[in-house]
């Protein structure tokens, strides 16, 4: 049987494998096609908005009716939540620790769903994933900035990257969606100082920081520090995976 990707415009989709079959989640033709596995991508880029029925439209309603037909379509089906209901945690957390996040609409509507979700398809994986960067993200991200400004050699202006986080690659998170068998947080098992990352990403690419950077932030705001409750380190390859996309289109210059 064949793997199915539900969102083919969505950062996740760009790394699942060539041969999984990958789908618009908007014009959704129902078939009653079979398949191995089955992930579900939605709404991912658009976490900055403060739109709840938006939110509400995408990660409730659409979810519930994509899941009341392809749960009988595969013995796999998975759905991604969102590492921003312990946002408010300091320390270490995993899937048992309870939700604890600054109030949002996009993280509003995951916890909705989430809670549907358990009640009506117990069987359905739910993966949380820590923040991932790609190439593809939108402008307003702040890593897809640092990667632009590197990749066309242009100055920008940032906010606060002192502070320490988890941050994965699009890959890892996909690698770790195909082997997932139950629910649970992707992360790495471990911190990076965010401001030493993006520093090591212009150095490799023999560019000066303080050249195109400007930092404005208020130095007085708090940061809460929260990452994945691991015994050992997941993944610690995120500046050589990003360094291998900007490799692919550097040489191009313009995005």
């Amino acid at each position: 049987m064949k793997n199915l990707v539900i969102g083919n415009t969505s950062q996740l989709s760009n790394y699942f494998p060539d041969d999984y079959e990958k789908i618009s989640s908007r014009d959704i033709e129902y078939s009653d096609k079979k398949y191995d596995s089955i992930y579900l991508c939605l709404g991912e880029q658009r976490t900055h908005l403060n739109d709840r029925d938006l939110f509400f439209d995408v990660h409730v309603d659409h979810t519930v009716k994509i899941l009341k037909h392809y749960t009988k379509m595969a013995n796999k089906v998975v759905i991604y939540g969102t590492s921003d209901l312990w946002n408010n945690c300091n320390g270490p957390i995993d899937v048992t620790t309870p939700y604890n996040y600054k109030q949002s609409k996009y993280v509003d509507s995951k916890r909705v769903m989430l809670e549907i979700v358990n009640q009506l398809f117990p069987n359905v994986i739910i993966l949380h994933p820590f923040d991932f960067i790609s190439i593809n993200l939108k402008d307003y991200h702040l890593i897809n900035k640092v990667i632009k400004s590197i990749i066309n050699e242009e100055k920008i202006i940032i906010g606060d990257t002192h502070y320490y986080t988890e941050l994965l690659h699009p890959k890892f998170v996909v690698e770790k969606s195909i082997e997932a068998t139950s629910s649970g947080i992707i992360g790495s098992g471990r911190l990076i100082y965010l401001n030493d990352f993006i520093k090591g990403l212009y150095s490799y690419f023999s560019l000066d920081y303080n050249d195109f950077v400007t930092e404005e932030y208020d130095k007085d705001k708090d940061k809460n520090i929260f990452y994945l409750k691991s015994k050992q380190v997941l993944y610690n390859n995120i500046h050589n995976d990003t360094i291998r996309e900007i490799e692919n289109f550097r040489p191009l210059k313009k995005l």
